[in-house]
């Protein structure tokens, strides 16, 4: 018989909030890589079977000069002296990867993204922005500017649609973000994704001469998040728990936990299980993985087949942090 425990943590932590965007890490690209194809739909309905268990799966609207709450306009890209670089490689380096905004309606604020050039030869970038959903498995599905619900693809104004980067310089890209007057941009949180691409041709050689002609294009994208002050509310709750079955050689058994809350969640998962004659205990861990407010998504566990025969007393954790009560379920299983 299923259990399923939701488990109140006894400590919590209130957040303080600031309007300027917060930066975290830097997008390392040290190759060209062809990048994906067109937007596909963003609904995608929970795989019956995961495509590899136990291993997570692989226009603007700008703001009116003069306008309430506007910025100033934004000063060209700057291109500025590399000087001592932690890169041990040619290549580009993208940094942030992630910028958090907390506006309120009709505030606005700046963000910043550097893109370090260490290779020989001056790269050119055509700049645009798109929206994207995850689907249950965590893959990023990118669709039009405006198109989905919770985008505020129309909210930023680019500094720049195309700009070069000078070898052994940074490049400086700015954009503005501007939360709307009235309306209800301030109850919920919205995202959207900057690419950066490269438009030309590149000649790699090889430690022994030979050279190649690449003509694919390379980009990466920048994360870009807001959440209102007063938008705060933390939830998950698991939804479905699912054992191997028989036939599963591989002793698959999945978690489907679903995001309730009205902010990003970023979430620790595992199961443990506990040999009910001998209390000898195993856990298997799942690498840390964000969840968007009303997203569902399916973690796929693979019971290690060390265990030895027996009884077994199976739990499932979902864990979001400090100041979301853990979500749990337990299950007794034969193996």
């Amino acid at each position: 018989m299923k259990k399923i425990m939701l488990l109140l943590l006894a400590v919590y932590t209130t957040a303080a909030y600031a309007q300027a965007p917060t930066q975290q890490a830097p997008a390392v690209l040290p190759k060209p890589a062809v990048p994906a194809t067109s937007p596909v739909p963003a609904t995608s309905p929970v795989p019956a079977t995961p495509p590899v268990p136990g291993t997570p799966p692989a226009g603007n609207t700008p703001v009116k000069p003069g306008s309430p709450g506007a910025t100033p306009p934004a000063a060209p890209i700057a291109a500025k002296p590399l000087g001592d670089s932690t890169q041990s490689t040619p290549g580009l380096l993208i940094r942030p990867a992630t910028i958090d905004f907390k506006l309120s309606n009709g505030q606005s604020s700046v963000g910043k993204i550097l893109i370090t050039n260490t290779l020989p030869i001056k790269k050119q970038f055509t700049v645009y922005i798109n929206d994207f959903v995850r689907d249950s498995t965590g893959t990023h599905i990118y669709t039009m500017p405006g198109s989905q619900p919770h985008s505020c693809a129309q909210w930023i104004k680019l500094d720049k649609t195309f700009f070069e980067a000078e070898p052994g310089q940074v490049a400086e890209l700015d954009f503005h973000v501007q939360a709307p007057e009235v309306g209800d941009a301030d109850k919920e949180m919205k995202w959207a994704m900057i690419f950066l691409e490269t438009t030309q041709e590149q000649v790699v050689e090889s430690p022994d001469g030979v050279k190649t002609t690449i003509n694919g294009r390379m980009r990466v994208g920048v994360h870009i998040y807001q959440t209102p002050p007063n938008v705060t509310e933390k939830d998950v709750q698991i939804i479905g728990f699912r054992l191997p079955v028989p036939a599963d050689t591989l002793r698959t058994c999945q978690i489907v936990c679903e995001n309730t809350g009205k902010t990003q969640l970023e979430i620790s998962s595992y199961i443990e299980l506990a040999n009910t004659a001998t209390n000898e205990k195993t856990k298997v861990d799942y690498p840390l993985f964000p969840m968007f407010p009303g997203q569902k998504r399916v973690v796929y566990f693979r019971i290690p087949n060390k265990l030895p025969q027996g009884k077994y007393s199976l739990i499932g954790v979902i864990d979001a942090g400090g100041e979301v009560p853990i979500a749990a379920v337990q299950e007794n299983i034969d193996l």
